[in-house]
Formats: C-alpha cells, sequence, structure tokens
C-alpha cells in the first residue's frame, strides 16, 4: 500500500477553487429545490380544495344576485318618482 505524502493529500488551489464553485452550485440547487418543493406543495393543496372555489364562486354569485336585486329595486323606484 502506498502512502501518500502531505503534498498528495493537500489540495492545489484550483481543485480548491473548482470544489468552492461545486459546493456553491450544489447549495443553490438544493435551495432551488426546496423551494420547488413548497410551491408545489401549496399548488396541490389547492387542487385538493375545489369545494373552497366553489364555495366561493357561490358565494359571489349569491351577492351578484343580491345587488342587481337592490339595483333593479333602487332603479323601479327612480322609475316611480319619473311618472308622478
Amino acid at each position: 500500500m502506498k502512502k501518500k505524502t502531505l503534498e498528495q493529500m493537500t489540495l492545489s488551489g484550483k481543485e480548491d477553487e473548482i470544489l468552492a464553485r461545486l459546493q456553491e452550485r450544489v447549495e443553490k440547487a438544493i435551495a432551488t429545490i426546496q423551494e420547488l418543493r413548497r410551491e408545489r406543495d401549496a399548488l396541490k393543496a389547492k387542487l385538493d380544495s375545489p369545494s373552497d372555489l366553489q364555495d366561493e364562486c357561490d358565494r359571489l354569485r349569491k351577492e351578484r344576485d343580491e345587488i342587481r336585486d337592490r339595483i333593479e329595486t333602487i332603479l323601479s323606484n327612480l322609475e316611480a318618482l319619473d311618472v308622478t
């Protein structure tokens, strides 16, 4: 078995820079993957709750109908004023 000299065991400056850049890239990739996983989970949660969206849509339709009824009542009252 060959013994490694101290010189062989230490990295040269170039190799050290290459490893440092590689480490930065790996850490950046890990952060990106974690962010994408959080985004995916949030989107899955939205897809898993379509009933919430349906409830919101129903609520907005009901609100729209109430507003329409109020406007029709106001217009009827205005027309009644014009007739008299």
